[in-house]
């Protein structure tokens, strides 16, 4: 872990690229929040469960760790349904740029629940976040759907800088296992709302929902836990933010989306403070590794 390598980059670049296409594929089908979720956990849990089976480890686990697949998964379905529900409500680059705030979440986490200490640089770019969220926001009426639908977006943020702090809780899992309990278990998030799931849906409805399971769930999901395995933890979460300038392009070039120069003021603020966090983080790591060396 940590080489990089060219084919490394690669890997990490086309799972990028294969998560920036989900907002742009919700917002263009028909399909609602339950049946898109409800496809695209089938496809995944149908590909992965084989592999899965055949290395015979899930009866190796302990109670423990069934539970902390449950509470991956469940925090993991809310995170989808709530992305979905943003991607719905307000537009793909508003939602693309509210779930990017996850990285300040986590921050704000760990200060929490672990008691670890936000310098004054951090909390800067805390301020910067905020000051860029504001920028993108549609309007201040809670009344505007749009504006929810951002404010509905941020808490899938929260919802998803969560899931690090619950897969240290099991790391002993393969990663594997947990990927594969994540989605099966995400399942009791969307299996209650199968009454409000849309299935009238066209030729191309049907090709975007097999583009989101296969290419986005379940190749883009392998992909990124490869290179954010070898790679060092910078690099990844540097390049995770590149999907919001990706998705935010395509949604102007495909679904006409206006995209304003606050907003893209905003984006750059966002993008800029979580990738701070991600490099202080990393510094600061580096540091600690060096002190208990010496």
């Amino acid at each position: 872990m940590g080489q990089i390598t060219p084919r490394l980059l690669i890997t990490a670049l086309l799972a990028v690229v294969s998560m920036s296409l989900v907002p742009l594929l919700i917002r263009s089908t028909d399909a609602n929040e339950i049946t898109i979720g409800l496809v695209r956990l089938a496809i995944a849990v149908g590909l992965l469960s084989p592999f899965i089976l055949l290395r015979g480890k899930l009866g190796s686990l302990s109670r423990d760790e069934w539970l902390g697949l449950g509470y991956i998964g469940i925090a993991f379905g809310c995170h989808w349904l709530t992305y979905f529900i943003s991607i719905k409500m307000s537009s793909a680059s508003i939602a693309a740029l509210s779930i990017s705030t996850y990285g300040i979440h986590l921050l704000l986490l760990n200060w929490l629940l672990k008691g670890q200490l936000i310098r004054v640089v951090e909390w800067g770019a805390v301020i910067l976040c905020f000051v860029g969220v504001v920028l993108i926001a549609p309007s201040f009426d809670l009344r505007d759907q749009m504006t929810l639908g951002m404010l509905v977006g941020i808490f899938s943020g929260f919802l998803y800088a969560c899931l690090p702090l619950l897969h240290q809780r099991i790391i002993r899992v393969p990663t594997m296992s947990r990927a594969w309990g994540q989605f099966v278990f995400a399942s009791l998030v969307f299996l209650p709302g199968i009454g409000f799931s849309n299935w009238e849906l066209n030729g191309g409805d049907w090709w975007r929902l097999a583009v989101l399971g296969v290419v986005c769930t379940v190749i883009g999901h392998s992909l990124w836990v490869k290179s954010s395995s070898e790679l060092p933890p910078v690099i990844t979460s540097v390049a995770y933010y590149l999907y919001v300038p990706i998705a935010m392009t395509g949604s102007f070039i495909f679904l006409d989306e206006t995209i304003t120069g606050t907003m893209v003021l905003g984006a750059c603020f966002i993008i800029t403070a979580n990738i701070s966090i991600a490099v202080l983080s990393w510094r600061r790591s580096r540091r600690l590794r060096q002190l208990a060396l010496d």
